[in-house]
């Protein structure tokens, strides 16, 4: 096998969150009395990800980290340029805005990808050894635990233990170092271009889950070695590897 190690993202890889980002921002335009359909939707999650990539690249490069509540606000601002003429008045903007405050953000709930399961367990009948690298909260393993997922993997590194996060490739090494293998003996799955940017810099290969019509911003300046749109896809890449 090419690969002897298998190392997944958690959140949007393995998890996902119910509502989803672009649920909830639709529900905040509709709020507002905008009429959101599907191709809206995935007009705002595209915007929301990029606002979102743009923001992390610039706290990645020095800039001071933005609030959650500022965080928010900008991001509504974002998704409010999906469905208003971009020179909308500044005054006009500024009152959506206030009409969101009475609005909240919905509590998300952590559900398993459909899927997930089966594939990991495919995976290690195969042989494949199997971890996660995330940057995530520090209670990541126990519920990946109560959700039945830990037993597939021998190491489980999450960023707000060890202390380091994606793009830093300290935490790609950190896996490494638990599975006592080299880089090019690995590959990483993740959704985020930031997963590709840090797997890439650390030397390990990288399927990244996404659209096919997504592309990796400038702040990226690596290409993914494989790209799939779930995680089911992957058993392709490692069936073709193995023939």
């Amino acid at each position: 096998m090419k690969y002897e190690a298998i190392i997944f993202d958690a959140g949007d890889t393995l998890l996902e969150h119910y509502p989803s980002q672009k649920q909830m921002y639709a529900e905040r335009l509709k709020y507002l009395g905008f009429d959101i359909d599907e191709k809206s939707e995935e007009n705002i999650a595209a915007a929301i990800s990029k606002a979102s990539n743009e923001q992390i690249a610039k706290e990645q490069s020095g800039a001071p980290r933005m609030s959650d509540a500022d965080f928010e606000i900008m991001l509504d601002k974002t998704v409010l340029k999906c469905v208003k003429c971009v020179n909308a008045d500044e005054k006009d903007e500024s009152e959506y805005i206030k009409k969101l405050c009475h609005f909240p953000m919905p509590e998300q709930e952590l559900r398993i990808i459909p899927g997930t399961p089966e594939v990991l367990k495919i995976l290690k009948d195969m042989g494949f050894r199997l971890g996660v690298v995330s940057n995530h909260r520090i209670w990541l393993p126990a519920y990946l635990k109560e959700a039945g997922l830990s037993q597939f993997f021998e190491t489980i590194v999450v960023s707000a233990i060890v202390g380091v996060e994606k793009p830093d490739i300290r935490i790609m090494q950190i896996a490494l170092e638990n599975l006592s293998l080299n880089a090019s003996s690995c590959l990483y799955v993740g959704d985020h271009p930031f997963d590709v940017l840090c797997a890439k810099k650390a030397g390990i290969d990288c399927a990244w889950l996404t659209a096919p019509d997504n592309i990796l911003p400038d702040s990226v300046p690596y290409k993914e070695d494989y790209r799939i749109q779930k995680l089911q896809d992957l058993l392709n890449i490692i069936y073709g590897e193995n023939t």
